[in-house]
């Protein structure tokens, strides 16, 4: 459910792709501390990587990478530890958003205005939703500075589903009178779970080598299951 909470979320403040070339670094955190540490980059053609960094339970450090193509039909997930690349179509992103389809329209939702606050010296608008049929509080503190679209490019290659169709989020925005902007600060806190904070420390403008979106080499290359399959 809280990923549903998420795709969601992101629906109702996600606009349009517009252009953007740069990194960004974020943390995922909850109560316990930083859980994970989030660095995406974005070429100008339209190429995303986000690489992981988390740590196990024996406190080794667990990397992992995504790289999202503009052009192709693949996207590629990346383990170095094992040496694995694993090649997904994706449709089956398409499949899964389908599964959110419509989402903005039907929740029952409160929103609220909180005001302004600074967030990693960047200004946002402090804005709380309260989902009634889920027993969830998202608080969001939007900016207008980045493209609203950075979270959703990033994490659709951890196939949760978050490519929201625009004609959805226009349709969530209309109904609950959202600008859209880019979040740089998310919280999302469900009864019976345990509160996640993600938190963008910086963003950067500025060309990315087209190398950093490059696939490595003497990997392992698996192809994984096609659309449709389980």
């Amino acid at each position: 459910m809280r990923v549903v909470l998420f795709c969601l979320a992101l629906a109702l403040v996600a606009s349009p792709v517009r252009a953007f070339e740069g990194e960004l670094d974020a943390t995922l955190s909850s109560e316990q501390g930083v859980a994970a540490n989030v660095r995406a980059r974005y070429s100008k053609a339209g190429d995303v990587r986000m690489d992981i960094l988390s740590v196990g339970e024996g406190g080794q450090p667990i990397r992992a990478t995504t790289i999202l193509p503009a052009k192709g039909e693949s996207y590629y997930t990346i383990a170095p530890a094992e040496k694995l690349i694993v090649e997904m179509p994706y449709s089956t992103l398409a499949d899964t958003s389908r599964q959110v389809k419509g989402s903005g329209e039907s929740a029952n939702l409160e929103i609220k205005r909180l005001g302004k606050e600074t967030v990693s010296g960047v200004q946002t608008r402090h804005i709380r939703i309260l989902d009634k049929d889920n027993d969830a509080v998202i608080d969001l503190w939007l900016t207008g500075k980045y493209p609203a679209d950075l979270w959703t490019r990033a994490f659709r290659g951890r196939n949760l589903g978050l490519e929201v169709s625009d004609d959805e989020r226009t349709k969530a925005m209309k109904k609950y009178g959202i600008e859209p902007g880019f979040s740089m600060k998310m919280r999302v806190d469900q009864a019976g779970g345990v509160p996640v904070v993600f938190l963008v420390q910086k963003i950067r403008r500025g060309p990315v080598p087209p190398s950093v979106f490059a696939l490595p080499e003497g990997y392992k290359r698996l192809k994984g299951p096609l659309a449709g399959q389980p």
